[in-house]
């Protein structure tokens, strides 16, 4: 079904998406927000896609990608693919924590697995640390992040900052 009226698509997308992260608990009560240039949702498959200057926010949650294809299952999000040249991504995980910041080609998110997965020059950020490689992967259950190049010489790069520490009072001789 094309939807001329970017409303329908806009109240349907509020119902259909759920938070792609583990977010501030406060994001999770937030209204999911989607804005694009133009969408299509085939009821009978429970995909809708999403084209041009897709934006998809919920509190501090904000992906920005040129296209955003959505499958829905027994009226339940499943899992979600943004392209894009690049797709961006930034949230706040709690508020104990820095912002999350992950740019590539490619993001999906499955619900079931609970997972964000960047390919095509993946990078993703928190703070001072850096993890590069062509696909990055992030587990939100575990808050676990993994790397792996491209082909099998490929390279990936994490950088890690040290942490401040407290500094030892001088000891005396």
């Amino acid at each position: 079904m094309n939807l001329p009226n970017r409303k329908v698509g806009w109240m349907l997308a509020l119902v259909l998406i759920p938070p792609l992260a583990v977010a501030l608990p406060e994001d999770r009560n937030q209204p999911i927000q989607l804005e694009a240039n133009r969408g299509q949702i085939d009821q009978k498959t429970g995909v809708s896609t999403y084209e041009g200057n897709v934006v998809i926010s919920q509190g501090s949650m904000r992906l920005n990608a040129d296209v955003a294809t959505i499958h829905v299952k027994d009226g339940g999000f499943q899992r979600m693919e943004a392209t894009g040249n690049p797709v961006n991504l930034r949230y706040r995980p709690t508020t104990d924590k820095p912002e999350i910041i992950g740019v590539s080609q490619r993001v999906e998110y499955d619900v079931a697995s609970a997972k964000v997965i960047m390919s095509g020059n993946a990078r993703l950020t928190q703070g001072q640390d850096t993890f590069t490689g062509d696909r990055v992967e992030y587990d939100l259950k575990s808050d676990v992040v993994r790397a792996r190049g491209a082909g099998n010489n490929g390279r990936i790069q994490f950088t890690i900052q040290p942490r401040a520490q407290d500094a030892a009072p001088a000891r005396k001789p």
